[in-house]
């Protein structure tokens, strides 16, 4: 099995995922550890999901997206930032430069795709 890539956003500025920015959405920060500043953001309806992660740290620094957003069909978008991809183990890993940050997102179906 191969990593997904990830995909460019066919819409300008990301504007399918300003329903997670909005003032309903729910913010969850997340866990990844000291050398980050993570959280995931998610619509009311439960199917826009935007990840936001920063690189804390004066190094380059490496984590796997794919586990912090819901599971589903729908591809992995690149929204902002700056970072590198690559495969290892057949997952998808991003490389955070030195205080860079990424934002990556996905659409879903429905709320029940990843219940």
């Amino acid at each position: 099995m191969t990593a997904p890539l990830l995909v460019a956003p066919t819409t300008p500025g990301g504007a399918a995922f300003a329903p997670a920015f909005t003032d309903g959405a729910t913010v969850r920060e997340l866990d990844l550890g000291p050398a980050f500043k993570a959280d995931l953001r998610t619509d009311t309806a439960g199917t826009v999901h935007a990840l936001t992660v920063h690189n804390v740290t004066g190094e380059s620094q490496e984590f796997f997206p794919e586990s912090l957003l819901p599971p589903g069909a729908g591809p992995l978008l690149f929204l902002g930032g700056a970072s590198t991809t690559e495969e290892h183990d057949g997952r998808l890993a991003a490389r955070l430069a030195p205080h860079g940050f990424v934002r990556l997102g996905r659409i879903l179906d429905s709320p029940q795709e990843y219940a």
